[in-house]
């Protein structure tokens, strides 16, 4: 039995019932496109609402807007592009080395 389940902050996104009803018929929908009807009558869908304040992003309690907007929230995305740049920078050298190491292969196999 599949279980879809769309987690929400309670109130911020999802502020009505027919939202909410909208939203579960229009998942399971797009669930029952991909795997077909069979599936309908087992599909369960359910939102699970967390409380405000019952939930945090990088350990601070929210919503605290001004952390959102503030230093201490940029830096902390600045240090992790700059792992992310980083770590991307590295999978694209040491891809262009595997690819230049093959070519160099091939190349010796025709020279032979």
């Amino acid at each position: 039995m599949p279980i879809i389940t769309i987690q929400a902050i309670e109130g911020v996104v999802l502020t009505s019932k027919e939202q909410k009803q909208e939203l579960l018929k229009k998942m399971t929908d797009t669930f029952i496109e991909v795997v077909g009807e069979v599936a309908r009558p087992y599909t369960y869908c359910v939102i699970q609402e967390t409380p405000v304040g019952e939930w945090s992003i990088a350990g601070v309690p929210l919503p605290d807007l001004p952390f959102l907007y503030g230093p201490e929230y940029s830096e902390m995305h600045a240090k992790a592009n700059e792992i992310m740049r980083s770590y991307v920078a590295q999978m694209e050298q040491a891809h262009e080395d595997e690819e230049a190491e093959k070519r160099a292969r091939a190349e010796e196999q025709w020279a032979d």
